[in-house]
């Protein structure tokens, strides 16, 4: 399925967005958080250290520090800290336990299985265009297999996380082109879509659900929307 909200114009670069667009990130960050608290609980030997626990901890730094907070590393490591700190770990304490368990955060996140048909988009494309990703995410493409980017630019790291227009400008900038120059594909309306037609950028919508959606005046509409990743074939 290919649908047609606005008027597809010439682009010269393709960015990506990387969770849920060209692998499924579900189960991956679930056994990733899982193997990551186990190890947090080992070490700390805090007996509440619940997932819910977690969560409350990761909101409450969230709220506290929320520019910090479009870095999901950056992030994760200072909730580690904040919550150890609250349980009276010393700094010596701190450091080994945080560096040890964003180890295990790092390899388990890493565990992914992309597709082969994405890696085939990929490559089909790279013979066309010079691909980039887009990421609020902290997965490295080449640890998973993916060597087609001519770089990487993360949300909170080399700049703001999408959809604020940060990512997008520096692309452009990069290349010395216009936004419009850019079709950038996601699977998330606000990050990916919003973002990029914000930034003034051409977007693709993976529709990943398969469902229909019904746009409202709130929405912002994709240039393109497709519910497969090869359809981006048709489009180059």
């Amino acid at each position: 399925m290919i649908k047609y909200h606005r008027t597809l114009q010439p682009f010269k670069v393709i960015s990506f967005d990387l969770d849920d667009t060209l692998y499924d990130n579900t189960q991956t960050i679930q056994l990733a958080v899982q193997h990551f608290l186990e190890h947090l609980k080992d070490l700390s030997k805090i007996p509440e250290l619940t997932y819910e626990y977690w969560g409350m901890w990761k909101m409450k730094v969230q709220e506290e520090y929320p520019l910090l907070a479009e870095d999901v590393i950056a992030w994760r490591i200072k909730t580690i800290e904040e919550l150890l700190k609250h349980h009276h770990k010393s700094a010596v304490e701190i450091k080994h336990i945080s560096e040890q368990t964003m180890k295990t955060f790092i390899k388990w996140r890493h565990k992914i299985d992309v597709p082969e048909e994405s890696i085939y988009v990929l490559e089909q494309l790279a013979k066309k265009y010079p691909l980039v990703a887009l990421t609020n995410g902290n997965v490295e493409p080449t640890k998973i297999g993916l060597n087609q980017f001519q770089f990487v630019w993360r949300g909170g790291k080399q700049g703001r996380a999408k959809p604020h227009p940060d990512l997008f400008q520096q692309t452009t900038a990069y290349f010395k082109i216009q936004p419009q120059e850019i079709l950038h594909i996601g699977d998330n309306l606000i990050s990916d879509i919003q973002g990029a037609i914000q930034a003034n950028c051409q977007a693709v919508w993976l529709n990943v659900s398969e469902k229909s959606h019904q746009f409202t005046e709130k929405d912002t509409l994709p240039t393109v929307e497709i519910d497969k990743l090869p359809l981006l074939l048709e489009l180059v």
